[in-house]
């Protein structure tokens, strides 16, 4: 609705009043006559706004392009474009359909052209001659009506950011507690692990301590059975020490301290090695077992100790999780520069939901019909083994019931293969003068009677400091030493011998339960020359006996 002149003193109150703003929109003010444009701006001077003046319908398109605008005084009557075909242009464009204009006149225009005015977007008229506080009084109303209008878009937008921010904010607040709980979920699964992992680590100790300790009681009590409690013995040792071998294996892949000791070989003299390995186990639970190898040479740059413990390791699950008299395939194939090993069987089966993780540490692989699973490591060593030879390891299985395929895969090399030199039977030794240096009794005490049986004379301590004299006083050829010892450990003993006897030929032999490799260089900078890991066997340390001082030590 236009402004009456009845409301004219109420508009213009206070204009004086107003601070001059400088992020205030301008009037746009068209006339094609320069008088008119001088006299309107004159009289706008109270709303303290920049008047921009423009002489044509062409020039104030151009400002209205430049910049925006809270008013619009537009003079009907100017030649070529007039102010109906402007404000027309004026209400095309969508930055400025919704900007006010004023229509100024000099004369009364008909009804229908009010209505075209109108519906061209005019929001007043004005007649000339203008009254300055008309004018004043009808400018100062749009433009606070504009005012009011960009502060409430702005205060909308104020808002619709602010509402925008607290539902950021409440999506990364709910996204990080579900991450959290992710987090903690996970956590509590990895902790369930673990004490599913200490259960069985228990249970799998139990199992080979069982029979040893009946085999002792059959030994205390039936003397004539005798051969067969040893073997018990043996056998079931050898599995405690796999045990503990697998979790120092753990232990050195976390830490990365796994060095893969490689050389040039033939792939399936390694797989030959581990089916010879494995074959004991396979035939005591009555399986058929069928190798497939290629009759050419397969070169691979490998860790023949290591690749052997992959294989050997698939091969014992194959016999482990398949019902006695069951079928194990082993094959192997080249194709490209890959060689595939497959290890299938005839058992149990694997499970479609551990399918996806059954190569993760501490998850236990599969559970036979009596309950056993094993420790869960295994599988994860292979992994990482596999992987650091640069190749790839994947499990495949219908379902339960439905056996199993293990799938390794090989980078060839072109390199010639390493011969290796057949590994010669120790040369038949002299008696020696040894010294057994260990604070466990039972240990020292078996050691010395194992040595005296091969005819050695042995001599015994159980402390740092009486081996240390017992050393010097006797200089014996050969001095076995734990280094766990109490009081002077077993580096302190070998650092005092080298130094205050320079002339010591005395072969020092460090047989202790530290295995890892910088263990090693401990014992060797102490003066070590062998470095022997418990359980060692009789054949390993009457070996170490026997070498010549300097040769291929530690």
């Amino acid at each position: 609705m236009p402004v009456t002149k009845e409301a004219i003193p109420i508009m213009v109150d206070d204009l004086d009043t107003r601070p001059i703003s400088t992020t205030a929109r301008p009037i746009l003010v068209i006339d094609d006559v320069p008088a008119n444009l001088y006299a309107m701006e004159v009289a706008l001077a109270p709303l303290k706004r920049t008047v921009v003046m423009a002489s044509s319908g062409t020039q104030a398109l151009a400002h209205l392009l430049e910049r925006d605008f809270a008013l619009v005084l537009l003079d009907v009557q100017m030649p070529e474009m007039d102010g109906l075909e402007t404000a027309a242009l004026i209400r095309s464009r969508e930055r400025t359909k919704h900007l006010p204009i004023i229509f100024v006149t000099a004369h009364h225009d008909s009804p229908a052209s009010v209505r075209r005015a109108y519906a061209l977007g005019a929001v007043d008229f004005l007649y000339k001659p203008i009254e300055p506080e008309i004018l004043l009084a009808k400018a100062a109303v749009y433009v606070t009506l504009q005012d009011q209008a960009e502060e409430l878009a702005a205060e909308r937008l104020r808002h619709d950011f602010e509402e925008a921010r607290r539902e950021y904010e409440t999506q990364a607040l709910r996204r990080q507690v579900e991450q959290e709980q992710t987090q903690l979920t996970a956590l509590a699964a990895l902790d369930r692990r673990k004490d599913d992992f200490l259960a069985i680590l228990a249970h799998e100790l139990r199992n080979p301590l069982a029979p040893i300790r009946t085999a002792i009681e059959l030994l205390r009590t039936r003397p004539d059975l005798s051969d067969k409690a040893v073997d018990v013995l043996d056998r079931q040792s050898r599995q405690l020490a796999r045990l503990v071998d697998d979790l120092l294996d753990v232990s050195r892949i976390k830490a990365n301290k796994i060095e893969l000791r490689r050389e040039v070989q033939d792939l399936r003299e390694i797989i030959e090695s581990s089916v010879t390995t494995s074959r004991p186990r396979i035939e005591e639970r009555g399986h058929e077992l069928t190798v497939d190898l290629p009759a050419e040479r397969i070169p691979v740059n490998a860790d023949h100790v290591r690749v052997t413990q992959i294989l050997t390791n698939l091969l014992n699950n194959a016999a482990r999780y398949t019902d006695i008299g069951g079928s194990i395939h082993v094959r192997c194939s080249v194709e490209g520069r890959t060689a595939t090993i497959t290890v299938s069987d005839t058992g149990i089966g694997i499970a479609p939901e551990l399918q996806t993780n059954i190569f993760e540490m501490f998850v236990q692989e599969r559970v036979r019909s009596d309950g056993s699973g094993g420790l869960g490591l295994g599988l994860a060593l292979a992994r990482q083994l596999v992987e650091m030879h640069g190749g790839t390891i994947r499990a495949q299985s219908e379902g339960r019931g439905k056996g199993s395929r293990f799938v390794v895969t090989l980078p060839t090399v072109t390199t010639a293969i390493v011969t290796r030199r057949p590994t010669l039977p120790p040369p038949a030794m002299t008696a020696l003068r040894a010294v057994v240096i260990d604070d466990n009794a039972d240990a020292r005490e078996l050691l010395c009677e194992m040595l005296a049986a091969h005819g050695h004379l042995v001599m015994s301590a159980a402390d740092g400091k009486d081996g240390l004299a017992l050393i010097q006083q006797h200089r014996p050829d050969v001095a076995i030493v734990d280094l766990g010892l109490p009081g002077m450990d077993g580096l302190a003993l070998a650092r005092v011998l080298r130094e205050s006897c320079p002339d010591l030929t005395t072969r020092l032999v460090a047989l202790t339960g530290y295995g890892h490799d910088n263990d090693r260089e401990r014992t060797k900078a102490a003066g070590f020359d062998r470095h022997l890991v418990k359980p060692a066997s009789l054949a390993d340390i009457l070996a170490s006996m026997a070498s010549q001082t300097g040769s291929a030590l530690i």
